[in-house]
Parts: C-alpha cells; structure tokens; sequence
C-alpha cells in the first residue's frame, strides 16, 4: 500500500500548493487537500464526486490495499468508486486469460493478489461489494 507522498507527482504538489493558498482542508476547498493526498499515493486522477463529496464537507475515504486496480474511494452512503488503469487492466486479462487476451474478447477477471472482482473500474454499490459480485456488461 502506498504511503502518502510517496509518489513524487507534478500534480498532487500543485494540488497541495493551491489548497495551502486557500486555506487548506477540504470543505469548500479549490482543491480539496484530501484529493491532492490520494494523488501523492499514486492516484492519477480523482473521481469528479470524490471531489463533489469532500467539498460538500463529506468524508471520503481513499482505499489503497493492493494493487493500483483494487484502489477505491469509499463513498459516504456505502458505495465505492474504483480506480481504473486501462494497461493495469490489460495485465490482468493476460494473466488471468493468457497472452492473447485483448479487452474486446472477455472480461479481465479478478486481480491475481488478493481476489477483486471489480477490476474495470466504475461504481460499485454496497450490495454489489457485500455479494462480491459484478455484471460483467457493465461498462466503465
């Protein structure tokens, strides 16, 4: 799991500037602090909801337990919103499939480490994380 300000991001240092000129947190913030932070952990980009939600005064929480594919930010009313990297989602499916795997053929499948089904990113709702189950003609 990647600490914060562990990845040296262009972005997330503008993030922290802009929100110290502003008075810093989150609510109501420019740029709320809690986004510039996630992208310090590797976050390449935020949620426009994430960002809604923390501006809002809401806590949101940024979950990054295994790999960049298993990254989700907890929403207030239970639901979460997964990361999404399309070239980490092509390893999956190689992995999982074999090396001629390609998007258009089938879904990834789970993240090899730990299990995640919701490897394509998207919202997940509370009863789709308690039954570990994902439609797998969702689009992202």
């Amino acid at each position: 799991m990647p600490e914060r300000y562990s990845t040296k991001d262009g972005m997330a240092a503008f993030g922290l500037l802009v929100n110290a000129m502003s008075g810093g947190g989150d609510h109501n913030a420019a740029f709320p602090r809690s986004d510039a932070e996630d992208m310090s952990c590797g976050a390449r980009f935020i949620p426009g909801e994430v960002t809604l939600a923390r501006r809002a005064g809401q806590t949101v929480r940024f979950i990054s337990s295994c790999a960049s594919c298993c990254w989700y930010w907890e929403m207030p009313d239970g639901s979460r919103i997964y990361h999404f990297e399309g070239y980490v989602h092509d390893e999956i499916g190689r992995h999982n499939h074999g090396e001629g795997w390609s998007r258009t053929s089938t879904w990834a499948g789970p993240c090899p480490h730990c299990g995640n089904p919701f490897t394509r990113g998207g919202r997940v709702t509370p009863e789709e994380v308690a039954n570990g189950a994902y439609d797998e003609v969702q689009a992202t």
